[in-house]
């Protein structure tokens, strides 16, 4: 039931897990989100204190964030969010772009080659396996968007390679992973 609308705010492809797309959107799973829906009509009836209901909110990202990192789906995801909260404090613009790189499912010549689409799990630059994790961090057909993406991490106090995390730790390195995306997927020359 949440999928549908998960997918559409986040533009991920169908691939993703679930567990995924709540984390990308930064929005509770259904099931916490009608518990959270609760507390709130309790809080405005006065049945419950602002510190409660407040509380209330941080015991349900804490019981999402041990979902999340308990189930063994969407280990990319995990990399690049790491921690739920965070997630949720910070209001991202999505695009299906930044997406795929936040989830790891889109185009990319392994996850295709998984699904059986393409003949070769290669990238066109010769250097292995086409991952999300090469083009990110290896690709030589993207280093010149990666040292522009370097450039604003070391300017933010974010070392490279990242750590988990480390492009959601400001708007700025999250913008500079949204152009770094769009760029590599939109410039593409062997598509």
């Amino acid at each position: 039931m949440q999928r549908s609308p998960l997918l559409a705010i986040t533009s991920c492809y169908r691939t993703a897990s679930t567990n995924c797309l709540s984390a990308v959107a930064g929005v509770l799973p259904l099931d916490l989100e009608v518990r959270r829906v609760t507390m709130k009509c309790r809080l405005r009836n006065g049945t419950i204190s602002s510190q409660e209901y407040e509380d209330g909110v941080q015991g349900l990202i804490a019981e999402w964030q041990t979902r999340y990192d308990e189930t063994d789906k969407g280990e990319w995801t995990k990399i690049m969010i790491p921690d739920l909260a965070r997630r949720c404090a910070l209001p991202l613009k999505m695009d299906h772009y930044t997406a795929q790189f936040l989830t790891g499912h889109g185009d990319f010549n392994a996850k295709l080659h998984g699904f059986k689409l393409v003949r070769s799990a290669n990238c066109a630059c010769g250097n292995g396996a086409e991952t999300v994790r090469h083009v990110l961090l290896a690709c030589t057909r993207t280093r010149a968007y990666r040292e522009d993406l370097i450039t604003v991490m070391r300017e933010e106090q974010a070392s490279w390679p990242p750590e988990k995390g480390a492009f959601l730790s400001t708007r700025r390195t999250y913008e500079a992973l949204r152009k770094f995306s769009r760029k590599c997927m939109t410039n593409r020359t062997d598509r």
